[in-house]
């Protein structure tokens, strides 16, 4: 008996929803320009509330403490993007938003210029919530976080380095749920559990979220048919 499981609902992930998960991380542009004798601010004043125009092209308006942006402001870089909310000595620190010139944004806690927890909105409707690793230049996801696609599809799970690696699961907008330890962005695993709504389930291996190599379905009844899979079909049994 052979199961052709994309038939069934078994696709959990495809091609087209890998590639965002590859390229989750970002670079948030250096304030190093925003210093009170790299352009020109008014009032003339170290502390308070300024208006500033960098040599650099960049903008800044809100509150200024020995020179530094500190408190809440709003600096406008020359390329179009801009960050919003508190500050501390001339970096993002606190509660802010940064939004991207192509409207990408990152919403969150920032600390010493970098998120470390928060939500990556991108333009397409997709979404990322959960850590960042403060450590690395670049916004870099890890921890437990989850990532919503704009069709309806969630992941959510263990990242590390930017990509999925521990403990996770995708689920689909029409109930079908896999589980298991992956491996890399393409989500492969070698434990996977799938349930489906019509009652079937599967145990095996996992490649690019779809049932590849060794496994098993087993049906509403609990009859099981182990076999071999490749793409989401039984090749073999």
């Amino acid at each position: 008996m052979g199961f052709v499981l994309k038939k069934v609902a078994m696709t959990c992930l495809g091609v087209t929803v890998l590639g965002i998960l590859s390229n989750m991380t970002f670079v948030l542009p250096s304030m190093g320009q925003a210093g009170a004798n790299s352009g020109r601010c008014e009032p003339r004043v170290p502390t308070g509330r300024v208006k500033c125009q960098y040599d650099n092209g960049d903008r800044y308006i809100g509150d200024f403490v020995n020179g530094l942006p500190q408190g809440r402001g709003v600096y406008v870089y020359s390329t179009g993007a801009r960050y919003e909310g508190q500050f501390n000595l001339g970096q993002p620190n606190g509660q802010g938003v940064f939004i991207f010139k192509d409207d990408d944004r990152v919403e969150g806690v920032f600390q010493s210029g970098k998120i470390s927890q928060g939500t990556v909105i991108f333009k397409t409707g997709d979404r990322y919530v959960g850590a960042f690793d403060t450590s690395q230049q670049i916004g870099t996801p890890v921890g437990v976080g989850e990532f919503i696609y704009a069709n309806g599809d969630r992941f959510k799970g263990e990242f590390f380095g930017g990509k999925p690696l521990g403990n996770g699961v995708f689920i689909r907008p029409d109930g079908t749920r896999c589980q298991a330890q992956f491996y890399n962005e393409e989500l492969d695993a070698s434990n996977g559990k799938c349930t489906f709504v019509n009652g079937l389930r599967y145990e095996g291996e996992l490649r690019q979220g779809l049932p590849h190599g060794k496994g098993v379905i087993i049906d509403a009844k609990g009859k099981r048919f182990p076999g071999f899979f490749d793409k989401g079909q039984q090749v073999k049994k």
